[in-house]
């Protein structure tokens, strides 16, 4: 009897292992797919306008942004739902939590963050919230790579 529950045990303990090392990979992989995303064409130049700018943007900007900016919160809708069901450690969720509320502390994404976060579940929502509310998130408009890039 003693044995069985050992045995049994150690095999929870290894499935645990074993599917926060899949959700890991998983969040990866999708994050890298949306972060490709940011090299379509105009895309960059989208974005970069719409974390200042949004929603006083042409259409030609504004949808790109508006879709990158949804993919993005969908990804992180994710990463919350396998933190909440214990298969995404603290550590991992915490950097993906402050990247995205990155994301909707700039103007533009304040914006659209007000506009669109009904959508999302409400425990979501207020983890973001409640992690803008904290401070001390990085300024994404001071980045290279979110510099507002000439059009032409």
């Amino acid at each position: 009897m003693v044995a069985s529950l050992i045995y049994l045990a150690v095999q929870v303990r290894q499935n645990t292992a074993a599917l926060r090392t899949a959700s890991r990979q998983e969040i990866v992989s999708s994050f890298r797919e949306h972060n490709r995303l940011l090299f379509l064409p105009g895309v960059d130049q989208a974005v970069a306008a719409g974390l200042r700018r949004y929603p006083d943007l042409p259409p030609a900007e504004k949808w790109p942004f508006g879709n990158l900016i949804s993919d993005h919160a969908v990804f992180f809708q994710g990463v919350f739902a396998l933190h909440e069901s214990g298969a995404l450690e603290g550590e991992t969720y915490e950097t993906y939590l402050q990247y995205f509320s990155s994301w909707v502390s700039t103007p533009g994404g304040a914006v659209w963050w007000a506009e669109l976060s009904p959508l999302y579940t409400p425990r979501m929502v207020a983890a973001v919230n409640a992690r803008i509310v904290r401070g001390d998130l990085p300024d994404l408009l001071t980045f290279d790579s979110f510099s507002e890039i000439p059009a032409g």
